[in-house]
């Protein structure tokens, strides 16, 4: 009895390199299914399944071509259909593994367009040809490749893509392309290692500074760039010879070339970056951190206020630990030794409790402050809308008028020297506007925002500093005040300029309000009630000039406010007023 054979079942394979110069001119993989459907559907062939990838061939390791061979070694299918041989093998290696499975039964056919490939001694033999075909194509270009590689490096332009700075021209016509400046990015390059070659930056600074700063970003390509630049970019560039003027092609091969485009550092230069990449960092001692070390400074010698852990034992066997702040006694130039003493740090954190308890904002006054804050700005609004308004008018009545000149200027209704004064006056008056414009439009809600941010952090500092860890207290403290200044065990604390009115308002409030008169006699309903204890809320006769006086405002005193109008309110606009002086 005959064996029954098994019918032919087809796996469908495509490939195109993307990345290989040498394929540009084969079909695309769209193509060669649609010719590989057509066929399926003329011969009415059993196509299980597609494999289809964009890799080169001319190396073994393709990814969809492994699945399809693993696949036809399980006997999902027994043929192949491809657009030609060489889609499938360009290299020995997978060529001799196709043959084989031939020989093996496990391929019994390759069909393509134009011929189909029995497993038979002939057609197996004009299949390896084929595949030899593939591979001697293959090294001649790329033989003509490096060939012409070479020849464009000894002419001085390096292949592949321009460093960052540059840019490359595919617009000219192959052959003649070179590399030229990114004029976006160039001189922002250039700068970058000016300040390399100072040794006052690290790689890491220099990072941070392009990307916050500056807004640097890479180049956008198809599939990449456009992002700022990495730590590992930065040190490619600056690794990097191409930018003194010479290259090396291949990359590690160590043959180097002059180049002829710009190049955008000296030599000397170069050198001194590698010299200072390549200097030995050393190790820091590991110290302990302490939360206001770094913060303060010694009010006798200048020098700064660090920090001792010691560990007392007691004759009971328990431990303790003590932190204990004290001058470094180190201030180059002192001609005394310091005498300060040392002081705990559980004693200066509580001066510094002190301090930070003179800024804390109530909630109830913190609510009402916002609240009026945003009606205020609601109000004002609408002003500003008025100014932005005519200010707009008054630029596009001078632009018209600039076009209007140059109209004239071309009929010659007016000489060139008439023309050239004209254009110099409305130009100015041009930038004029548009910087009021700009002005306006940009400080209009500042002074709400600066409000909010200060009131916000004077009402949750005290919770923050108990509650967080020494970084954090410092963190705050850097924000409260300028200068802390520590001697004979007693801190200052020079605060942040948009808080200092703050303590003095909440002192002078409770000063007032031992003054008033019997509460019997006030009638005080509602949210106002509760902010009794810190805002003046009846300051009765008071000068207007004293909030003056309290919040440092220069110029002219506030104008005399009428009896007993001298509220929350009034407190709250003082602050408004220097908020908007910043």
């Amino acid at each position: 009895m005959a064996i029954e054979e098994k019918p032919t079942k087809y796996f469908g394979y495509s490939r195109k390199s993307s990345e290989d110069n040498k394929e540009r001119q084969a079909q695309s993989i769209e193509s060669q299914e649609k010719d590989l459907n057509r066929m399926t559907a003329e011969q009415i062939l059993d196509v299980s399944r597609f494999y289809s990838e964009e890799k080169s061939a001319h190396v073994r390791g393709r990814v969809e071509f492994g699945k399809m061979i693993e696949a036809l070694e399980r006997g999902e299918a027994n043929a192949i259909l491809t657009w030609h041989p060489n889609r499938l093998a360009r290299n020995p290696y997978d060529a001799g593994l196709i043959i084989t499975l031939m020989d093996e039964g496990v391929i019994r056919e390759i069909k393509t367009p134009h011929r189909t490939y029995h497993n038979t001694p002939d057609d197996k033999f004009y299949l390896m040809l084929e595949f030899g075909i593939s591979k001697k194509d293959s090294d001649d270009k790329s033989v003509v490749v490096k060939r012409g590689l070479t020849n464009k490096c000894d002419k001085g332009w390096m292949p592949g893509v321009a460093p960052l700075g540059y840019l490359n021209t595919p617009e000219v016509v192959g052959g003649s392309r070179y590399i030229k400046k990114d004029e976006e990015r160039f001189e922002l390059v250039k700068k970058m290692w000016t300040m390399m070659a100072s040794g006052q930056y690290s790689v890491v600074e220099i990072q941070r500074i392009m990307t916050k700063e500056w807004g640097f970003k890479t180049r956008q390509f198809k599939r990449q760039g456009g992002k700022p630049i990495a730590i590992s970019v930065l040190y490619k560039v600056l690794n990097d010879p191409f930018y003194c003027g010479t290259f090396e092609y291949p990359r590690g091969s160590g043959m180097f070339y002059q180049g002829q485009h710009e190049a955008m550092i000296s030599k000397e230069v170069f050198d001194m970056v590698q010299a200072l990449l390549s200097r030995p960092v050393r190790a820091k001692p590991h110290t302990k951190d302490f939360a206001f070390t770094g913060l303060c400074q010694c009010g006798e010698c200048g020098g700064q206020i660090t920090a001792s852990e010691k560990l007392k034992h007691q004759k009971n066997g328990k431990e303790h630990c003590y932190i204990y702040y004290h001058c470094t006694k180190r201030k180059k130039g002192a001609k005394t030794r310091c005498s300060q003493p040392h002081i705990r740090e559980h004693e200066l954190e509580a001066q510094m409790m002190k301090v930070i308890d003179s800024v804390t904002i109530p909630p109830q006054l913190f609510k009402i402050a916002l609240q009026w804050f945003r009606e205020e700005n609601a109000k004002e609004a609408k002003g500003r809308n008025v100014v932005l308004d005519a200010q707009q008018h008054a630029y596009t009545i001078c632009v018209k008028k600039l076009d209007g000149l140059i109209d004239m200027r071309a009929a010659g209704e007016i000489t060139e020297a008439e023309f050239k004064t004209k254009k110099v006056e409305l130009l100015q008056e041009k930038q004029k506007y548009e910087g009021l414009l700009n002005n306006t439009a940009q400080r209009a809600d500042h002074w709400l925002e600066l409000a909010e941010d200060v009131f916000t952090f004077a009402r949750d500092v005290k919770h923050k500093f108990e509650t967080g860890d020494w970084q954090a207290k410092k963190n705050l403290l850097q924000i409260l005040g300028s200068k802390f200044v520590l001697k004979d065990k007693k801190l200052e604390i020079t605060l942040n300029e948009l808080l200092f009115p703050v303590p003095t308002i909440i002192k002078e409030a409770e000063k007032q309000n031992n003054r008033l008169e019997p509460p019997t006699s006030i009638a005080i309903t509602g949210e106002k009630s509760n902010l009794r204890p810190i805002s003046p809320t009846l300051l009765r006769g008071q000068d207007s000039n004293l909030l003056r006086k309290l919040m440092g405002l220069p110029g002219k005193p506030f104008p005399t406010l009428p009896r007993n109008n001298i509220n929350n309110h009034t407190i709250i606009e003082a602050l408004r007023v220097y908020c908007q002086r910043e």
